[in-house]
């Protein structure tokens, strides 16, 4: 992990939790870089803020907040949760986990670092610690996206996408690792 992913994430506010133990069998990190193309019909809840709205920043922290908190990717007396994390050449995905702090700016100061490309321009995608919950935020060409679904190991799409990846001959090692044994439990041919 990079030096300084703890910064950005405390920016955000978010801690990084060091003494996780890990997520257990849950659907791979970067497989879940795919979620914006998750079918609508397998999506839960689902909010769009467009860029021209002068709330563009209170509402899109309130939506993610919200579909968060209702779909439980947390709750608000165990604020932890899983964030993608995908380091590129540096190394495989993996999911760590955060704590939402009281004090949080997800669409603002967090897309503008380590959560997207800047602020109000969100690419990430979080996991309940049981992987039972998956909420993905993208930018749009008009708006920013933020959905939540439920199972993501019972997607109709995420399989398929993670049996292309592993047949990848540049994809890491530990990543193609990680994709075939989640496809080997979730028995998918």
């Amino acid at each position: 992990m990079k030096p300084d992913t703890r910064n950005a994430l405390r920016a955000a506010g978010l801690v990084l939790l060091d003494d996780y133990d890990g997520p257990g069998a849950v659907i791979p990190a970067l497989v879940t870089a795919q979620a914006p193309s998750y079918p609508v019909e397998e999506r839960w809840a689902w909010a769009a803020t467009y860029f021209t709205d002068p709330l563009l920043h209170g509402k899109a922290n309130s939506d993610w907040y919200r579909i968060s908190l209702e779909t439980g990717l947390f709750s608000e007396t165990d604020p932890r949760f899983l964030m993608a994390y995908l380091p590129g050449e540096d190394g495989p995905s993996e999911w760590l986990c955060v704590e939402l702090q009281e004090d949080w700016d997800i669409m603002g100061t967090g897309a503008a670092a380590l959560l997207g490309s800047a602020w109000c321009r969100p690419e990430f995608r979080f996991l309940s610690l049981d992987g039972s919950v998956l909420v993905s935020s993208t930018t749009g060409e008009d708006a920013l996206d933020t959905f939540a679904a439920r199972e993501p190991d019972r997607s109709s799409y995420l399989p398929r996408y993670a049996a292309w990846l592993a047949t990848l001959e540049d994809l890491h090692p530990g990543d193609v690792a990680a994709i075939r044994r989640w496809l080997q439990r979730i028995r998918w041919s």
